[in-house]
């Protein structure tokens, strides 16, 4: 964020500053989960000079039902968090697999409800919470941005760090 702040204009940073200060505050981000492909693009460019250049790139397609649930017909703007999944994440978490999902460690069940890929039943034992630290207070106890962490790990971690 700070990067974006500083190429900013003078004007511009004004206007994002007034914005941020409003009383109103925006309406929480919906997130939604869905399986995509990613391709690989791929663009040569000739220049004036007769250099070629190429350039790489990916491509994510939204699903059009997704698309139109956001509401990105009227305004294209969008975040998108990816990962690139784990074997686990694409299987179909039913009664069928109720066995695979209970042989899983701790990390890939708990990650799995977070993302709600498994039905509520199954993730009776996992509840997401969130819990904002800086990226330096994490790696002080050993943990990954973003990554995933059942309560047991964090609370081992936190004992060695106080030991």
């Amino acid at each position: 964020m700070v990067t974006i702040v500083e190429t900013l204009s003078v004007e511009e940073r004004e206007r994002l500053i007034e914005e941020l200060r409003r009383e109103a505050r925006p309406e929480p981000l919906r997130w939604r989960l869905f399986l995509a492909e990613a391709m690989r693009t791929r663009m040569r460019k000739r220049l004036k000079s007769g250099e070629t250049r190429v350039y790489e790139g990916y491509r994510v397609t939204i699903p059009l039902e997704l698309a139109k649930e956001l509401g990105l017909d009227q305004d294209p703007e969008l975040v998108v968090a990816i990962a690139k999944p784990r074997w686990y994440h694409g299987i179909i978490y039913e009664d069928a697999t109720l066995k695979l999902f209970h042989k899983l460690p701790p990390y890939a069940k708990a990650e799995i409800c977070q993302l709600g890929l498994a039905p509520q039943d199954m993730c009776r034992e996992y509840r997401t919470i969130t819990v904002v630290a800086s990226e330096e207070e994490l790696r002080r106890l050993g943990l990954e941005p973003g990554k995933p962490v059942t309560l047991r790990e964090l609370l081992e971690k936190a004992k060695n760090l106080a030991t």
